[in-house]
Order: structure tokens, then sequence, then C-alpha cells
């Protein structure tokens, strides 16, 4: 390897913290984070809290047995209406938001331009959803935003509805390009008998230090090296855990990759009424821009009838 070449790519790296297999991930997001961001264009508080939505939203995942989409959804009644990822079991990611930018700019002139997540949304909820399609129940796990940042809702999550002891940190950076990085590093304490209580001939003392340990090690990773791109993400876990020892997994690579269609659009399209469409219309022309990739889909009015929508203007159909 060249020295100072980047080596990150956009990914999961499974790992636990030995000696008690104490479980982990680390999230590593380059191209596609940037790709996915860069899109939204949205200002720089809003941007970050993006990037950082999408290292978690597959660092969480990566904790599920699932075939189907985990899906990350913050409702605010402020500024930031909407903070949205989702993943798929096979690792494509996507995400947005939605914002009013006159209100978040209000908000930066007040507070700097790390604006609380809890002003920015003044208020809501942060929403964790498995859906594994319909033929197998849909989970939804729902807490209150609280705290200043994703960090503090997330714990209060483990904590309150899974009784799952959990630490995470959170980095999201522009580097000298403009280009957007953005890293997650979650650890979290698995029960053993019964549900609970140390592995086979551990104490309980022993146990309760060693996850004291893997907090303070893990607390040690400053956000610089999170989304440092000349750091390996196996160096990072061996610089942060090599005293009592980490083993990794496998990676699970993760990329940008929307889910719309133009067959999903022009199903939805061919459900609508003749009125519906026309006030749809402007200067003859129905427009369907999907919210995570922006891709505008643009359809006249011969278009619509080649997809079999009754409308009397005839016209083409525009590439």
């Amino acid at each position: 390897m060249i020295p100072g070449e980047p080596v990150r790519e956009d990914m999961v790296l499974p790992f636990q913290v030995e000696p008690y297999a104490l479980r982990g991930r680390l999230v590593s997001l380059d191209a596609a984070v940037d790709a996915i961001v860069a899109v939204h264009a949205h200002p720089q508080p809003v941007a970050r809290l993006q990037a950082e939505m999408l290292a978690l939203a597959p660092c969480l995942a990566g904790a599920l047995k699932f075939d189907g989409v985990f899906t990350l959804q913050v409702s605010g009644n402020g500024p930031l209406r909407t903070l949205m990822a989702d993943v798929t079991s096979n690792g494509s990611l996507r995400g947005y938001a939605a914002c009013d930018e006159d209100g978040v700019h209000r908000l930066v002139q007040t507070h700097g331009p790390r604006v609380p997540l809890s002003r920015l949304t003044g208020g809501g909820h942060m929403a964790f959803t498995v859906d594994q399609g319909r033929h197998a129940k849909r989970y939804q796990g729902i807490v209150a935003l609280t705290g200043d940042g994703l960090v503090e809702c997330t714990r209060a999550y483990f904590s309150n509805s899974e009784q799952l002891e959990t630490d995470l940190t959170l980095a999201a950076a522009r580097d000298e390009t403009g280009a957007w990085r953005a890293s997650a590093l979650m650890v979290q304490r698995l029960p053993f008998a019964g549900g609970h209580g140390a592995p086979p001939g551990v104490s309980e003392e022993e146990y309760d230090e060693g996850w004291r340990t893997a907090l303070i090690l893990m607390g040690s990773c400053t956000p610089e090296e999170l989304v440092d791109r000349t750091l390996t993400p196996e160096a990072l876990l061996y610089r942060l855990f090599h005293e009592t020892g980490v083993r990794v997994w496998p990676r699970q690579p993760v990329e940008a990759r929307c889910r719309c269609s133009a067959e999903r659009v022009e199903r939805v399209l061919r459900s609508l009424s003749d009125a519906e469409l026309r006030s749809m219309m402007q200067e003859g022309v129905v427009s369907v821009v999907c919210e995570f990739c922006k891709t505008e889909r643009r359809y006249d009015a011969m278009a619509l009838a080649e997809l079999g929508c009754d409308h009397p203007v005839s016209g083409r159909m525009l590439q």
C-alpha cells in the first residue's frame, strides 16, 4: 500500500472484544455516504446528521438476522421534520432528510454549525423498523428524542426497550475535497446463562470489569480516528482493543443503491384518476422525483396514455 493512500471502503466489520466475547460492529462509509448526502445538499447541520444516520443504520442492522429492510427514522416537529436511512439485508443503503432550510439557518445563527438534534427537531421520536415482507411479522421500536444527538437516542432505545447494554460513537466529516465520510462504532454486552449474568467460569465482578474496560477503550477513539481514510478498520480496532484482544469477522459490503424504479412509479400513475393526473401536470408534464436519490421521471400525455392512463391530450414521452 502506498503511504497515505485511502484504504477505507464502504462496509460493516463485525468483531468481538476478548476475553468475554463482547459483540461489536464498525461501519466505515466513504463513497456511499458522499453519494447520498451530496445529492440532497442540505445545510451543514442536517447534512452531518444525515451522514451519521447513514452510518448508524447498517451498524444497528448488523446486529439482526433478517431478510428484508431495516429502517431508522427520526420524526420531529421543528425545522428538521424527517431524517431517514434504510439498509437491506444485502447492504443496499439509502436515506433522505426533509427540513425547513430557513429555520435551520436561523438555528445556526444562534447555536453555531453543530446545532443539537433536539433543537433541530423540536421534539419527536426515533423509530427502528424491520420489515421482512408481507409473510413475516413487522417489528418496530420507538424511543422519544432525548439528548443532543443520535448516540443518546440509540443508547436510550437499547436501555429502555431491549435491556441490552450498548455503547456507541458516531463521526461524520468532509475531507479536503468536500466529500463526506462517516463511521459508527458499537459494542454490546450480551446476556449469558438464563438470559443474564456472566459467562461460565467468570465472576460477575470480572465480567463487569471487562465491560467497563471495553467502554474506556472505545471511549478513547476520537472522531478523527473514526473517519481517518488512511487507517484500516482492522488497524483501528487493534489500536483500541489490543490490550484485551479483538477478533474480527469477514467484512460485509455496503453500497449506495436506491430501490426506486420506473415500474413502481408507473404502477402508481396507473392507479390515479384522470383528475388526479391533471392536478399533477405542470406545462403538460407529470414529473415524479424520488425523495431518496432525486431521480426525476417525466411523463407527458402520450406517455401516460401508453401506460393505460386515460388522458385526452396528445403528446410525446420526454427523455
